[in-house]
């Protein structure tokens, strides 16, 4: 059996589809990167947010007892808890929290990146609000 196909009908060259192989791999290697660039600022916006909680809850403690608290990583809901919902910070796969500081009159929050390309990168706030960002997304 043989097919018959309609005359004039035709489909793309092969010159054609290289060129669209080659143009969509030039959009790829332009936007793969501001990606990931985007989804890690995004990530370090997540961990100012957790670390903003961490500080508010180290505040109402030390209203309450008159003194800081050190937390260790994934900690910091069971010993801030009732002071902010932290239940979330502990169960972030993307950073590492730690509070330092504790019978003095200061506390540090670190926040340190547990993957990705930034592995190891830190962001700390101290009880005056300082920001110190050592994160390059």
């Amino acid at each position: 059996m043989s097919r018959r196909f309609k005359k004039g009908k035709q489909g793309f060259t092969l010159v054609e589809l290289i060129v669209v192989v080659i143009v969509i791999g030039i959009l790829a290697t332009v936007a793969v990167p501001q990606y990931l660039k985007a989804t890690e600022r995004a990530k370090l916006g997540k961990a100012r947010n957790a670390m903003a909680l961490i500080a508010q809850g180290e505040k109402l403690y030390r209203a309450d007892r008159d003194t800081y608290i050190n937390v260790a990583v994934d900690n910091a809901n069971t010993i801030l808890g009732a002071y902010v919902e932290l239940a979330d910070v502990d169960a972030d796969p993307d950073w590492g929290y730690t509070v330092t500081g504790a019978g003095t009159g200061a506390f540090l929050v670190t926040a340190s990146r547990t993957g990705g390309s930034n592995n190891g990168e830190t962001v700390t706030l101290n009880q005056a609000g300082t920001w110190v960002v050592n994160f390059t997304p």
